[in-house]
């Protein structure tokens, strides 16, 4: 049968209409595919998540680290030594200016490399550091280093004058848990001991904290002086009948007790006159060194005078007292 041309032609383009729209709607429907994601930010995230690396070293090579950092610390430049700390982690320095202790956290030792400007012993030795036996003189020589995993805190540095909340420490706290060293090394001057925490895994050896501090007696130490007796009264006033005269040349300053009078900063250039002088009790600095006080007066004045110690090296010197200079009275020559 055949179907007329009449109806053939509408019914082909009713076809291709159907068709068209069906493939439309088709095609809008279908999925577009998902860019891919940025890596960028996972690899940050990895990186910071990564755990410290806690592998341990051998003894030889604690050794041959700490050799290092030695022969770099006696160039006493910061540079050298700032090439063993880690600046996002920084490390803390401990020191004292005069009656003031300082903690500080910085990523360098540039600004506090004063403290540091002295030189230390190099033979590394592992164990406890020798006993100091006063007047400058220690046990042994040498640096001398332990295990000190879990050890090191923060809290033990006295912060009263930065005064610094928890909340302040919290960014630091890293240096308390990567700490697993600490040495203590003794100048060649022996006036000092310079303490060090050091982190020392196979691929993170860094140092954490450092401080340094003066020996007990530091300011009566003098092995080329002889001992002076002191333990009585009685020997004290037989030093003074001998000796009348101490000189400080620094300060151009003096103790006079035939003319019972002395010089000291507060006084200018107007000798301080005394009448009398009275002799404190025994105080033990060290082993081998022991001072008292001796108070200059007037009569009527006793509350007032002033005071200097005397140590059993037969000088007088003066307490610290604010940005006052230090005063060093020896016998004069």
């Amino acid at each position: 049968m055949q179907v007329s041309t009449k109806y053939s032609i509408p019914i082909c383009c009713g076809l291709i209409l159907i068709l068209g729209i069906n493939y439309f709607f088709s095609s809008k429907e279908k999925p577009v595919p998902a860019k891919p994601e940025s890596t960028k930010t996972q690899s940050i995230v990895q990186k910071d998540s990564v755990a410290f690396d806690t592998t341990a070293c051998s003894d030889k090579e604690v050794k041959l680290f700490l050799s290092e950092f030695i022969k770099q610390f006696q160039t006493n430049k910061a540079s050298n030594i700032n090439k063993f700390i880690d600046k996002n982690k920084g490390l803390a320095i401990f020191v004292k200016d005069g009656y003031y202790p300082i903690l500080s956290f910085p990523d360098g030792i540039d600004d506090w490399i004063e403290w540091f400007d002295f030189k230390i012993y190099d033979n590394v030795e592992f164990g406890k550091f020798p006993k100091y036996l006063g007047d400058g003189a220690f046990e042994k020589t040498g640096f001398y280093y332990v295990k000190y995993q879990n050890k090191f805190r923060l809290d033990d540095f006295d912060d009263t004058y930065s005064n610094r909340s928890d909340e302040d420490k919290k960014p630091f706290r890293q240096l308390e848990k990567i700490c697993n060293y600490r040495a203590d090394v003794m100048s060649v001057d022996k006036s000092k001991v310079l303490t060090l925490y050091f982190s020392i895994y196979k691929n993170n050896k860094y140092l954490v904290g450092i401080t340094q501090d003066s020996v007990d007696d530091v300011l009566y130490t003098d092995q080329e002086k002889e001992f002076v007796p002191i333990d009585t009264e009685e020997q004290v006033e037989a030093f003074l009948s001998n000796n009348r005269r101490f000189c400080d040349e620094a300060n151009k300053a003096y103790v006079d007790f035939d003319k019972k009078e002395l010089t000291y900063w507060d006084f200018g250039d107007h000798p301080y006159p005394f009448s009398n002088y009275k002799i404190g009790p025994v105080n033990v600095i060290s082993a081998k060194i022991k001072i008292r006080d001796i108070k200059f007066f007037n009569l009527g004045e006793e509350e007032e005078g002033f005071t200097l110690k005397l140590s059993n090296k037969g000088v007088f010197s003066s307490y610290r007292m604010g940005a006052r200079p230090q005063y060093i009275y020896e016998k004069c020559k």
